[in-house]
C-alpha cells in the first residue's frame, strides 16, 4: 500500500507537489494530452497554417484601423481619427440606415421564411414526398450565386427585363419603373432579389431540428386538441430555439457584412441610395488604395456583429433537450 501510495505522489505534477491544489479533471485532460502527444504532433502543422492564414490577416486588419496605411508606404499611427471622418460623413446614416433595413430583412428570409417552409414540409405524412421537396431546395444551391444576381439583373432590366414585360402585357404598363435605376425602388428591388426566399441550408436545418422531437410529443398534442398554428407556436417553435438562434445569426452576419449583391447589381447606386458600410470598405480598398480607412470601417461592422450575436445569445435560449427525447 506504502509503494502504491508513494508512486502515486510521484507521478503528481510539478503544481501539486508545491501544495498547489489541482482539480482532478484538470489533471485528467493533461493527462490525456500527454499521453496523445503524437496526434497533436501531427495536428501542429494545420494549426500553424490557420494561425497564419486565417486568424492573422482579420487581427491585422483589426489593428491597421489606427493606422494611415496605403500599399508600399510606412503605416503610420492615427489612432481614431479613421472613425471620426466615418461618422462625420454626410453618407454614413444613409449607409447604416441601408444596413439595418437589410438586417431586418435577412431576419425575415433566412429565419422566418425557411422555418415555415420546414413546417409545411414536415407536416407531410408521406414520406416520399418529403424526400422530393428536399431535393428541391437543394437543386438551386448547386446555382453559382453570381449567375442567379446576373440573372435578376436581366429581369429587373427597364427594356428587356421580364417584370416590366408582364405588367405591359397585362396593361399596367405604366408601373413599369427602372426597378435598379430609382432611387426610391433600387434597394427594395435588391431585397425582392431571390423571392420567394426559401433558403435551401435554412430549411435543412430547421427540418433537422424538427426530427429530432419526440414523436410522443406530437401525439400527445393530437390528444390535447393542440394543432396547427397553435402546435407550431406553442411545441415546434420552441423545441427548435437552437436553430433558430443559429439561424439569427448567420441573418445578422448577412446583413451587417454582405455587399457583393449590391456590388455587382447597382454598384451602391443610383446616387448612394443602395450604399452600404461593407461596400464603402470595399471601394476605399481596392478603389482609392486607403487601406486603413477601409480597416475601420471593418472595425465597425465586426463590433456590431459581435455585439448583436451576443444579444441574440442571451436572448434566445433552446428548450432543455430533455423535453425533445
Amino acid at each position: 500500500m506504502t509503494e502504491v501510495t508513494g508512486a502515486a505522489e510521484q507521478s503528481r505534477p510539478a503544481d501539486a507537489a508545491a501544495g498547489i491544489p489541482i482539480r482532478s479533471s484538470e489533471l485528467s485532460t493533461w493527462q490525456a494530452m500527454r499521453r496523445s502527444w503524437q496526434a497533436y504532433a501531427l495536428l501542429a502543422p494545420i494549426f500553424v497554417l490557420l494561425i497564419i492564414f486565417n486568424y492573422y490577416p482579420p487581427i491585422l486588419g483589426l489593428l491597421r484601423a489606427f493606422y494611415r496605411w496605403r500599399p508600399g508606404v510606412e503605416a503610420s499611427f492615427v489612432g481614431l481619427q479613421h472613425f471620426g471622418v466615418y461618422f462625420t460623413s454626410p453618407e454614413t446614416g444613409r449607409e447604416l440606415l441601408n444596413m439595418f433595413k437589410l438586417l431586418a430583412f435577412f431576419f425575415f428570409s433566412g429565419a422566418v421564411v425557411p422555418f415555415v417552409m420546414a413546417v409545411l414540409i414536415f407536416r407531410i405524412r408521406d414520406t416520399e414526398s418529403k424526400e422530393l421537396y428536399r431535393l428541391f431546395l437543394i437543386i438551386p444551391m448547386l446555382v453559382p450565386l453570381i449567375v442567379v444576381i446576373l440573372l435578376w439583373k436581366q429581369i429587373y432590366d427597364p427594356n428587356l427585363g421580364v417584370i416590366n414585360g408582364l405588367l405591359e402585357q397585362v396593361g399596367l404598363g405604366s408601373l413599369a419603373l427602372n426597378w435598379l435605376g430609382d432611387t426610391a425602388t433600387a434597394l427594395y428591388a435588391i431585397m425582392f432579389m431571390g423571392f420567394p426566399w426559401v433558403s435551401g441550408v435554412g430549411t435543412l436545418i430547421y427540418l433537422g431540428g424538427l426530427g429530432q422531437i419526440s414523436e410522443s410529443i406530437f401525439d400527445a398534442c393530437e390528444v390535447d386538441g393542440c394543432t396547427g398554428l397553435r402546435r407550431t407556436l406553442l411545441i415546434d417553435l420552441p423545441l427548435v430555439l437552437g436553430q433558430v438562434r443559429l439561424m439569427t445569426i448567420l441573418a445578422v452576419i448577412a446583413g451587417v457584412t454582405s455587399f457583393q449583391t449590391i456590388l455587382v447589381l447597382t454598384d451602391g447606386g443610383p446616387g448612394f441610395a443602395t450604399m452600404v458600410p461593407g461596400l464603402t470598405m470595399f471601394h476605399k480598398a481596392f478603389r482609392t488604395q486607403q487601406f486603413g480607412y477601409a480597416a475601420s470601417i471593418g472595425m465597425i461592422l465586426f463590433v456590431i456583429t459581435f455585439t448583436a450575436t451576443l444579444a441574440v445569445n442571451r436572448t434566445i435560449h433552446p428548450a432543455v433537450e430533455d423535453v425533445r427525447h
